[in-house]
């Protein structure tokens, strides 16, 4: 008998012991009633179990967009970020109009954000979480949110081009003197505004340089003084 009893207060202390998949005769809501209890605990895995169910067994229910939305939310709690990046396009790619459209945006923006690499290291997890955050000012250019958004895209554009200038600077000293000026020219273009510009052209001005174009460069050198005259005159 205390046998037993110990049993029933290990089930009830673990929320449930055997596998959720085995339990028969529960409905959409029942396992989204557990999901959302066992996330509120911070119990993850059992959430993230209960709403993958319910998106498996019933994919067209009402609550299945409410389901793959806290499983995207419960694997970024997890620091799952992989699983948590494939929930949260799945639920954009199959609920465009759901009203957690925004939040999804907002969340896997600053999900890729946690990722991004130091430079010289990939870019491309800035360079997507840039297109989240986007893509989340599209749906709420004025929200309380969107100032942080803002300030988050403007961080990381600076990023990308301090990279990029790490990336010129490695051409130049390998005498690829020709890709340094096509890349350089490429980053200013897209990054006209972002703080490291004037080293970026300092480095396309001795790309041009050592190709023989003295003209261009010196063009390129007065542009620069021009706009960032803060930053030398003539200096290269």
């Amino acid at each position: 008998m205390v046998a037993v009893a110990a049993a029933v207060l290990l089930l009830l202390a673990s929320g449930c012991s055997e596998k959720l998949a085995r339990q028969k005769g529960l409905s959409d809501a029942d396992l989204l009633a557990r999901g959302q209890k066992s996330a509120d605990l911070k119990k993850y895995e059992n959430a993230v179990e209960a709403f993958q169910l319910l998106i498996e067994r019933y994919p067209n229910s009402p609550l299945a967009p409410r389901a793959q939305f806290s499983l995207a939310s419960c694997r970024a709690s997890m620091k799952d970020y992989l699983e948590a990046e494939v929930a949260f396009d799945d639920f954009l790619r199959l609920y465009p109009a759901d009203p957690k459209v925004p939040d999804a945006l907002y969340m896997k923006g600053d999900l890729l954000h946690k990722q991004i690499q130091a430079v010289g290291r990939s870019q491309d997890k800035t360079r997507e979480a840039i297109e989240a955050y986007k893509l989340f000012l599209r749906k709420e250019p004025d929200s309380p949110r969107s100032a942080a958004a803002v300030a988050r895209i403007k961080e990381m554009r600076s990023l990308l081009v301090t990279h990029e200038e790490a990336v010129v600077s490695h051409l130049l000293s390998r005498k690829l003197y020709e890709s340094a000026e096509v890349r350089a020219k490429r980053v200013i273009g897209e990054y006209p505004d972002a703080a490291p510009t004037p080293k970026l052209l300092s480095l396309l001005a001795e790309a041009l340089e050592k190709q023989g174009k003295k003209d261009e460069a010196s063009e390129v050198v007065k542009a620069r003084d021009d706009k960032f005259p803060q930053q030398g005159s003539g200096k290269r």
